[in-house]
């Protein structure tokens, strides 16, 4: 019987530890070559017959100039930094630059500010170039001047605010004059200090030197391996869409970061840090919408509501969620409920219940694609497929699959959302649970004999290679594309409060000219002009 054991069991042990000894060297050859088949892929996506395929006719103009324009032009740089990674063979120049990364985060997180303001600076030239920038900037300089809402004078609210963007992005009373953002305004609370500083352009690179400490410190606390924790950093250093959004006016910077500290906090969960938890997702739910972070933390929320070991937790979490989001969220939406009563001109009731999810047609589908695309091309070469070796690998680890559930109901949910993004670098709704990826990615390259050879040797020239040369391909585009944009408007007089107004007929796209020529000229005025302008 004792041999016949032997028999029996001796097989299924040597078995298991034979798939356990190939399995990485296989899974790293795979992933190169899916790396490079992926990349081929969203490069043909450009020259497919769009009529018969993924059309992209019914898109934004903004959305598919930035898709069909600038993002197919980097997609080829995308493929060569592939095809040259998946031939590069040593490591160990590689790993110096991880583990002096992984070893020195207070001064690479310091280094990242630093770099990024420049950024906004010289790249994104301090402008709120887009609408959804443009009113978290409308509403920080109000808040710095010292008011709840701007005045504008009544008889020109439908010049300063077009109809159909009343509402939409601002929000103004006809008969008041009164004046406020639509979305909710926690991005714009952050942003309020620097706007009263006069360093606007220092608030998203500061949110991302934190980004960028938050993953280096989830990384490790969930690997243990500090250099694990450094190919979390360089992987999200070395993707465009973290560089974009750190130097522009988005709120999405600051629902990354809301989100990654909630995370963190959860990580070793007390009574104190779920309360902090809490506080810090009921900011995140009203930094512009809540549906970013409910997507996000609802998996979180779930496990700990399930868990019998984590009931004080979860109820000290619960009530840190209470009094942001009732002070800022309940109190922001009775402001809006007054600005916008009476004779206004716009009826909030009405516009908020309108439909913006439905299941996905056609028109729906082609936008998700282009989206996929643009993500595939915004972030480090195989940073996607490393992130889902990383969930396969470390599978057994709670807060793995937390963090992989959190980035997949983020991007079904917005399966979802009946519009394309507009304006925008990379896939901008996932922005908010990007983090998760480089952390996934990291957990891939955890301390073992495979990941000092092959796979680092590619990941880690992959990242390099796109930090020197895709990264600023894509920067000097956001650069091109704000300063064509400045051009067809006069330089503001340093002297006098100057608007500019363009007549047009009200077709979409000019109704867009006219809002942006108003908006990029306005946001050069300071708080107390933005506050009150003369008849």
């Amino acid at each position: 019987m004792r041999r016949l054991s032997n028999r029996t069991t001796e097989p299924v042990v040597t078995e298991g530890a034979a798939r356990r000894s190939l399995s990485p060297y296989t899974a790293d050859r795979r992933i190169i070559l899916l790396g490079v088949l992926f990349t081929t892929i969203v490069l043909a996506y450009f020259y497919a017959p769009h009529d018969y395929f993924f059309s992209t006719r019914r898109m934004t103009p903004i959305f598919r100039h930035l898709l069909m324009v600038d993002d197919s032009k980097t997609a080829w740089l995308t493929l060569a930094v592939c095809i040259v990674a998946a031939f590069w063979k040593n490591p160990l120049p590689l790993l110096k630059v991880v583990d002096f990364v992984g070893s020195h985060i207070t001064t690479v997180a310091m280094a990242t500010v630093a770099l990024l303001a420049l950024g906004a600076v010289f790249i994104y030239h301090n402008k709120a170039f887009s609408m959804d920038e443009y009113a978290a900037v409308f509403q920080a300089k109000t808040f710095a001047a010292g008011r709840l809402t701007a005045q504008l004078p009544p008889s020109v609210v439908n010049w300063l605010i077009p109809p159909g963007f009343n509402g939409a992005f601002l929000v103004a009373s006809r008969t008041t004059g009164q004046a406020m953002e639509a979305y909710w305004p926690g991005f714009s609370l952050i942003l309020a200090p620097f706007e009263f500083l006069g360093i606007p352009w220092l608030c998203n690179s500061t949110l991302a030197g934190i980004t960028i400490f938050l993953v280096h410190r989830i990384t490790l606390d969930i690997t243990d391996d500090r250099r694990a924790a450094g190919w979390a950093v360089l992987f999200t250093f070395a993707s465009g869409a973290f560089a974009a959004y750190a130097i522009s006016y988005y709120s999405m910077q600051a629902h990354l970061t809301a989100n990654l500290l909630f995370v963190w906090l959860l990580l070793k969960p007390t009574p104190y840090r779920a309360f902090g938890a809490g506080i810090v997702g009921s900011l995140a739910l009203v930094l512009h919408n809540p549906l970013p972070h409910v997507l996000f933390a609802a998996p979180w929320i779930i496990a700990f509501a399930r868990s019998k070991d984590q009931r004080r937790s979860f109820f000290a979490l619960t009530l840190g969620y209470l009094p942001l989001t009732f002070l800022m969220g309940a109190g922001w939406l009775y402001l809006r409920e007054f600005v916008t009563s009476g004779d206004s001109g716009f009826d909030v009731i009405s516009n908020n219940i309108n439909a913006v999810f439905r299941f996905p047609d056609q028109s729906m589908i082609d936008i998700r694609v282009a989206e996929i695309v643009k993500m595939w091309i915004w972030a480090a070469p195989c940073l996607f497929l490393l992130a889902v070796l990383g969930r396969l690998r470390r599978g057994d680890d709670r807060h793995v699959r937390l963090l992989t559930q959190s980035a997949v109901l983020t991007f079904v949910g917005y399966v979802f959302f009946i519009f394309d993004q507009g304006h925008g670098w990379g896939y901008r709704y996932f922005h908010s649970a990007w983090g998760v990826v480089p952390i996934l990615a990291a957990c891939a390259m955890t301390a073992r004999p495979e990941s000092n050879g092959r796979l680092a040797a590619v990941g880690g020239a992959a990242a390099i290679l796109n930090l020197v040369l895709v990264v600023p391909l894509q920067m000097a585009q956001i650069d091109g594309i704000i300063t064509r944009h400045a051009e067809q408007l006069p330089p503001p007089r340093p002297e006098i409060t100057s608007i500019s107004f363009v007549t047009a007929d009200f077709t979409a796209q000019t109704w867009f000219n006219r809002t942006r020529c108003f908006a990029t000229t306005i946001s050069s005025c300071s708080a107390a002009e933005m506050c009150w302008m003369p008849n």
